[in-house]
């Protein structure tokens, strides 16, 4: 906003000088200051015009980027903070993660579906306690899934994610 105070103050003070220096040379009487008049104008329009269109769109890519940035942070929070060392702490960290995707769906729509399909595919959100080898094969798609979210949110979470912090 101070910017385009100083854009219009210089106009104006550059328009004053110039009418001021048009009168006293008396050349070709009002439709000199009439053209000249409708110049500045139409001049001070399209720089008021230009600064308020690059202003909300440099508002607008700020947002995003601080949107984007936040996300980032989200996902490698999971990341740093979900432990993943047993069945039950990887279906925990696959839940986190999906509900992660599923407030985020409107940004990644495509990866929200395709981290759901898989999760139900594998059968790794399905809880098989009643028979020693699904309990293994249960075991085997929690590792696996828990892999592959984990890749996932690192993809997600960028430069906010230090594996060497951990």
């Amino acid at each position: 906003m101070n910017q385009l105070v100083l854009i219009i103050g210089l106009i104006s003070g550059a328009a004053t000088i110039i009418s001021f220096l048009l009168e006293k040379a008396n050349i070709r009487g009002n439709w000199i200051h009439a053209a000249y008049g409708f110049f500045i104008a139409v001049f001070a329009s399209v720089l008021v015009a230009n600064f308020t269109f690059f202003s909300s769109e440099k508002e607008a890519l700020e947002s995003q980027i601080t949107r984007l940035t936040s996300i980032q942070f989200q996902a490698a929070n999971i990341l740093k903070h979900t432990p993943k060392s047993d069945n039950g702490e990887r279906r925990g960290f696959m839940f986190a993660s999906l509900s992660f995707l599923e407030s985020h769906k409107a940004e990644m729509p495509d990866t929200y579906e395709m981290a759901r399909q898989f999760s139900l595919a594998s059968g790794a959100l399905e809880n098989q306690q009643e028979d020693g080898m699904l309990r293994l094969y249960q075991g085997w798609a929690l590792i696996d899934g828990a892999n592959a979210m984990e890749s996932l949110l690192q993809g997600i979470a960028g430069s906010a994610y230090d594996k060497n912090e951990i």
